[in-house]
């Protein structure tokens, strides 16, 4: 015969629970073993028909679901729930909604409002701030509400359905980060260009990086430098503007740690370690931060970006990784930049060699015109004198060119080895000495002329410079002086040196016609070019001593009335003494 059902008043509440409940996994077990008889609900054999079928229908979904019913919405929930609830549970079974989710309230009752009034409501990766862990965190959800009917037809129950979406969107987001980095960074064609563009990709996730700085070596400086920043005041105490290798107690950042080590360092306690923090993306500002040592190519990291962590989230394996990838994105993007530098300063570098050699040429072109026009001559006068004390007079003549010729040409070489590679002879030069050479020079010139050249040389008797370079720029100032003289009256050229600190500037004055400078300052310095059609030249010395004075760091200047005269003023970076030994 078939067994009858034990009638249901004759049943214990355990047994009832048993069988209203026999499945559902551990929370299946935690409802059957629990008390009810001390909840709100009371014992289960007053509970209506339409909230046994409720979790009934919640403990068999595969699902995360949970029931609230009652006036407190009293909760029940299956395994799936379970793990979301974490610390909450399993204190949260059986018990009212709003102790245990005192911190989110007010936005469980926006949802639950509808519901109770019979409305179903859908929620897609929704922001939820659950307390779950001892703090508040950020967390997504994807969830329905929807109404559970008593027997009168009325709403005395909700139903909810939960997925946690936090680590999809939390992963969108980074990935987004990321991209943007790449993106921002594609075009950078400087380091520092693509530390600013690094920082300002990494401020557009400001949730998971309320903060980041980013440090690095300046060439020639054992201090690294705040290249760029954001979420922090630079130059405060969280973010010096420069920080040592090596720490100290008066540096909280461990910079040598990361560096030395090439590894991650996490850094807590940051208010204790610095004080009050700007507010972020959370209300709460954050607490730890990790430095990362970027690897710029092979080398040894040389720089470290600094970036704070959420407040609301904790460093879990997936939020290391993320940090991984930053780091990695961000020394690719710094040494791709640092390769498009060099390419272009090794582009700009042979450009400037290319400039270098026209200028050589045109220099050479300068420099040995007079010495072969003189030899010419006094070949010349040679054929067409007789054997005699003139000849032998001219041969004099000749040798001196030869040796006038001989210097230029060392001079010359002196220049080519300078700009090419192989390092130019640099002496501590009396400016004395190069004024008698270049005097000897045009002495034919002053007695024909009737000239005066002077100078005075006491505020700046030496320099270390090289004396080819020198020789060639009194020579050629020299030169244009008397070259360009007033027709009217003798010329006259004052010379004066000035030394400011390794400066020395040296002035070649004349009472000469004078140039429009209004009208010729920019055809001045250029190659080829002569602003009259009197005397002599190719009209290269001028753009010869200026390229010349500004490849060592110096420049060329004038100023001129017409009628009156005309100033060069040569500014002379002195070359360093050598080391000692």
């Amino acid at each position: 015969m078939p067994t009858v059902p034990v009638a249901e008043e004759l049943l214990s509440e355990a047994a009832l629970l048993a069988r209203l409940f026999p499945n559902g996994g551990e929370m299946g077990a935690r409802i059957r073993q629990l008390d009810w008889s001390t909840t709100l609900l009371g014992p289960v054999h007053s509970w209506p028909q339409s909230l046994r079928t409720a979790v009934s229908i919640m403990l068999g979904s595969h699902f995360p679901m949970m029931v609230h019913w009652g006036p407190k919405l009293v909760h029940f929930y299956n395994d799936g729930y379970a793990a979301i609830l974490q610390s909450k549970h399993p204190g949260a079974l059986g018990q009212p909604a709003e102790p245990w989710w005192r911190e989110m309230w007010p936005f469980l009752q926006d949802i639950f409002e509808p519901v109770l009034a019979g409305q179903t409501t859908y929620f897609e990766n929704g922001l939820v701030l659950p307390n779950r862990r001892g703090s508040i965190e950020e967390a997504y959800f994807t969830f329905s509400h929807s109404p559970i009917y008593n027997e009168a037809g009325a709403v005395e129950g909700i139903f909810v359905t939960a997925l946690e979406t936090t680590a999809t969107v939390l992963n969108h987001r980074r990935m987004a980060l990321l991209s943007h980095l790449t993106a921002q960074t594609a075009l950078s064609v400087l380091p520092a260009e693509a530390a600013q563009h690094i920082i300002a990709a990494l401020a557009t996730n400001t949730a998971d990086i309320p903060f980041a700085l980013l440090y690095a070596y300046p060439e020639g400086s054992s201090d690294l430098q705040l290249r760029a920043w954001f979420g922090l005041p630079p130059g405060g105490p969280a973010a010096p503007t420069t920080l040592a290798a090596t720490n100290s107690p008066e540096q909280a950042w461990p910079l040598e740690e990361a560096l030395e080590q090439n590894k991650t360092v996490l850094v807590s306690s940051l208010p204790d370690l610095f004080g009050t923090w700007p507010a972020g993306a959370w209300p709460e500002p954050p607490t730890q931060a990790l430095l990362l040592p970027l690897a710029v190519g092979n080398q040894p990291p040389t720089t470290v970006l600094i970036v704070g962590l959420s407040a609301r989230r904790p460093l879990d394996a997936s939020y290391q990784d993320f940090f991984t990838l930053v780091a990695d994105y961000a020394g690719r993007a710094l040494a791709r930049a640092t390769a498009l530098y060099e390419a272009q300063r090794l582009n700009q570098r042979l450009r400037d060699l290319n400039a270098s050699m026209d200028s050589f040429v045109h220099i050479v072109a300068h420099d040995l015109k007079g010495p072969v026009t003189n030899l010419e001559g006094l070949l010349k006068v040679y054929h067409e004198e007789a054997p005699g004390a003139t000849r032998d007079h001219v041969i004099e003549l000749l040798e001196q060119e030869v040796h006038r010729l001989t210097s230029t040409v060392q001079g010359l070489l002196q220049v080519l080895h300078a700009q090419y590679g192989t390092a130019l002879v640099t002496d501590t030069v009396a400016l004395a000495d190069v004024y008698a050479a270049v005097r000897a020079d045009v002495a034919d010139i002053l007695d024909q002329q009737q000239g005066i050249l002077t100078a005075d040389f006491q505020k700046a008797p030496t320099l270390r410079y090289p004396r080819v370079y020198l020789a060639s720029i009194l020579k050629n100032l020299v030169h244009n002086a008397l070259k360009y003289r007033a027709p009217e009256r003798p010329p006259v050229v004052h010379l004066q040196s000035q030394r400011y600190g390794q400066e020395i500037i040296l002035t070649v004055a004349d009472n000469g016609r004078g140039i429009d400078l209004a009208k010729d300052r920019d055809r001045l310095f250029q190659p080829f070019t002569r602003l009259t059609a009197d005397g002599e030249g190719a009209g290269l010395g001028l753009h010869m001593i200026r390229t010349l004075v500004r490849q060592r760091g110096g420049d060329l200047q004038v100023s001129s009335t017409l009628g009156i005269g005309t100033t060069f003023t040569v500014t002379l970076l002195e070359d360093p003494p050598e080391p000692t030994v």
